[in-house]
């Protein structure tokens, strides 16, 4: 539980840092991202001497370990663009009030999926869960989700599914090694597909994405190790912690409002997770 615990606080310095890094500095996506999976290899792979490991002959014998890996890869990719549009373009609240979601379809993709973590019990609060979420969207009795919040959506989505197909590559691989090898090719894939010139921003800037990708290599390994140890579900449910970490910081750091009805569908979602985690 500890280690979800601390990945949460990783979510949310991470987060943090990315808004300042995106808005405050204006740094482009093209810059930012391929320069944020560099560092989040490098430091990754400082800790593999130690938790590094992997039965590699499994992995390589097994074509549906190698197309669940290519698989996960090409998901991560793609949300990872469209979260990264969302966290620059998008008041942070609001963001994270989508991203909020994530938790419950993380939860009903694992009861799909994941035969050992089923429970039909889930659907229901996800259901409510979601509904309160999309009332916050209706204004003028029409629903306003422009294009950067439709990314988001998509990015919620997409980041849940690659949950489970990290939690079945954790069979083969341990969760530093995995992840090392995840951040690794997608920023190869980045600097491809971007061709970036990363050393031409703000040296500002530059720290901040050390100091991002150091709270990005804590979230995300120690959720590795949440998956392996806890399961998806029970892991999923501390990580939301993380979220609302964010939210309430928004308003701190960058004076962002909070709508009541925003609150209230914060609420909502919660509760139906607490309910998730205690007593379905």
């Amino acid at each position: 539980m500890l280690e979800a615990f601390i990945a949460s606080l990783g979510y949310a310095g991470g987060v943090i840092a990315d808004k300042f890094i995106l808005s405050k500095y204006r740094v482009p996506l093209m810059r930012f991202v391929p320069l944020l999976f560099i560092w989040l290899a490098i430091i990754t792979a400082v800790f593999l001497p130690k938790w590094g490991a992997a039965h590699y002959q499994i992995f390589i014998s097994n074509w549906r370990y190698i197309a669940i890996f290519v698989l996960m890869i090409a998901v991560a990719v793609i949300w990872n663009i469209f979260y990264y549009q969302g966290v620059q373009k998008e008041d942070l609240h609001e963001f994270e009030l989508i991203m909020l979601l994530s938790p419950l379809a993380t939860i009903m993709f694992a009861e799909i999926f994941l035969p050992a973590e089923r429970n039909v019990s889930v659907v229901i609060p996800g259901l409510i869960a979601s509904l309160a979420l999309i009332a916050t969207r209706f204004r003028s009795h029409h629903l306003r989700i422009g294009g950067t919040t439709w990314m988001t959506i998509i990015a919620m989505i997409l980041f849940s599914f690659e949950s489970i197909l990290i939690k079945t590559l954790l069979s083969v691989f341990s969760p530093a090694t995995l992840y090392f090898y995840r951040t690794a090719v997608i920023a190869v894939v980045f600097l491809i597909m971007y061709r970036p010139k990363i050393f031409t921003m703000p040296k500002t800037a530059y720290a901040l994405t050390i100091i991002s990708a150091i709270f990005g290599v804590v979230q995300m390994v120690l959720k590795f190790y949440g998956f392996a140890n806890l399961g998806v579900v029970e892991t999923t449910m501390i990580l939301v912690l993380g979220p609302f970490l964010v939210y309430t910081a928004s308003s701190i750091f960058f004076k962002e409002h909070i709508y009541k009805r925003d609150v209230f569908a914060g609420i909502v979602v919660v509760l139906c997770i607490l309910y998730v985690q205690f007593w379905r």
